[in-house]
């Protein structure tokens, strides 16, 4: 990969979190409302979350998938992957999120920005790449955490990052 002198080449999994589990001193009384979205409720064209769901801790406390503003949701199965359902957990109700088990999700740490893992994440050719890496049979292919762990992104500063997301944010809004 051919980069700017200031720009590094790191593995995803040395800026995020892959898949972090609910710490227990995060988990909430059972009654206490969360914000559920199940993969119908992201919408790959805008990579935004439409129509989340309140639901109870209790009611989503196991089984499904947990996640924190801010983290980065990636759909792992086919053919929700290819098609792009990817967002970043924002609004969360009491800060905290539940959804589908075919989620990944990427917690960003202090090096790299939601908004630039979820841009390139979104990425056509990103996506390529995790198809061609898919485990399972028929229908039912994903996209294995190990994938995640080696990919590689180009990371440049935070100053930079934010320049490149509000570029692509101009670039949306025109084609709107």
């Amino acid at each position: 990969m051919n980069l700017p002198d200031s720009w590094i080449e790191a593995r995803l999994a040395d800026v995020c979190v892959l898949n972090p589990r609910l710490s227990p001193d995060a988990r909430p009384d059972e009654m206490t409302e969360v914000t559920f979205v199940p993969m119908s409720a992201v919408d790959e064209r805008s990579g935004t979350i439409s129509k989340p769901e309140m639901r109870t801790f209790g009611e989503v406390s196991k089984g499904y998938t947990s996640f924190l503003e801010n983290d980065v949701l990636f759909a792992k199965v086919t053919p929700c992957m290819e098609n792009g359902k990817a967002a970043i957990a924002g609004t969360l109700v009491n800060g905290l999120g539940f959804g589908s088990t075919e989620f990944h999700v990427l917690r960003p740490t202090g090096l790299v920005l939601s908004e630039y893992i979820f841009h390139f994440i979104r990425q056509e050719a990103f996506r390529d790449r995790a198809a061609s890496a898919f485990v399972g049979t028929g229908g039912l292919q994903r996209v294995p955490p190990e994938f995640l762990s080696r990919i590689k992104i180009p990371l440049p500063s935070i100053p930079e990052q934010q320049r490149i997301v509000d570029v692509l944010r101009q670039a949306e809004a025109v084609t709107k």
